[in-house]
């Protein structure tokens, strides 16, 4: 999807936050938003499928509790991802999204996430684009309904060579690749008591 209205809110957004001395937004704050405000009209989209009773059945979540990928260096310098997640965050404002956002963040790089945030997740968002790649297929996670991956921002491949003014002249946008993964049973409504 094209992002020339995402880089220009973020940057109004950006301006605004700088007056006030705030952090500054990323796209995956905004995306991870949009995800929330997705999950929250679309309410299968947090919901996971379950065997109880050797029957099959929709577990439903009453919150969104938003699970964030975050790529982590351990102390001997390998690497993990975690999940934390930021729970009922469908009761949060923005301001509070962002503030929470980043708390969670920084302690999950700082190792100072507590078992609780690491659990509980019912919709994820990845960004794998912030390590260059394009497009990806996120893997579901048992008792999740839903995860989005967000591709690297990027001009089409077609068009990465070419110079400011004539992408500009052409009206040639930067791009993300926004990709999902879900439980087809939940999401899509197949029978499920």
């Amino acid at each position: 999807m094209p992002v020339k209205a995402l880089e220009e809110n973020r940057r109004i957004a950006n301006i605004f936050l700088a007056r006030k001395r705030r952090n500054k937004l990323s796209f995956t704050h905004i995306l991870a938003w949009a995800v929330v405000k997705a999950a929250e009209k679309y309410g299968n989209m947090k919901n996971s499928y379950g065997v109880q009773n050797g029957a099959p059945v929709k577990i439903e979540r009453g919150g969104v509790n938003l699970g964030l990928a975050v790529d982590t260096t351990r102390k001997d310098g390998s690497r993990i991802l975690l999940v934390p997640s930021i729970k009922n965050v469908e009761r949060l404002t923005f301001d509070q999204f962002a503030d929470a956002y980043d708390d969670v963040i920084k302690r999950a790089r700082t190792n100072k996430l507590t078992p609780e945030e690491l659990s509980g997740a019912n919709i994820t968002l990845t960004n794998p684009g912030g390590i260059g790649t394009v497009m990806s297929v996120p893997r579901l996670m048992e008792g999740q309904g839903t995860i989005v991956a967000a591709g690297a921002i990027e001009y089409p491949a077609e068009f990465q060579a070419m110079m400011p003014d004539v992408l500009s002249t052409l009206a040639i946008s930067k791009v993300v690749t926004i990709t999902s993964t879900y439980d087809h049973r939940v999401i899509q409504g197949v029978s499920v008591s």
